[in-house]
């Protein structure tokens, strides 16, 4: 008789992805867009996302890489901070994606962040949309 796992396919799935989305990965790219270009998004930031696994937050660190924005995400308790490997604008919003490890195989996320009054908002795309959630990035304190 073979054991029946009460965890649906799907949710073991989304709770992989959430656990492994910031992992460290060993490649790291500089994106080509200009600093000039991006610097309502400078800075540290907090981003609470809310998704359908429960909330969880992580951090966000957008640089200045001689001229260049760089950026790394991350949160402790997933692993820590991951560079981000390709940086560029859509319209007023910042489009970041990179590949993340996920146990071994290396799935594509996105984390858009748009204006939102003195906040931007953040949708975070995992596996071209197998796990979307949306969220709210906040200025890190100093």
């Amino acid at each position: 008789m073979r054991p029946t796992s009460l965890v649906p396919r799907s949710m073991t799935l989304g709770l992989a992805l959430i656990l492994t989305l910031l992992s460290p990965l060993a490649a790291s790219a500089q994106s080509q867009l200009d600093v000039a270009q991006a610097q309502a998004f400078m800075g540290k930031w907090v981003i609470a996302i809310e998704s359908d696994f429960g909330p969880f937050s992580m951090n966000l660190e957008i640089t200045n890489q001689d001229g260049k924005v760089a950026a790394s995400i991350g949160a402790p308790e997933m692993g820590g901070m991951q560079s981000v490997t390709d940086i560029s604008r859509d319209g007023e919003g910042l489009v970041m994606s990179w590949e993340m490890d996920a146990q071994g195989q290396f799935v594509p996320a996105t984390m858009t962040l748009a204006p939102a009054g003195a906040n931007f908002s953040a949708t975070l795309d995992v596996a071209d949309g197998q796990f979307m959630a949306e969220g709210v990035a906040t200025k890190a304190a100093s």
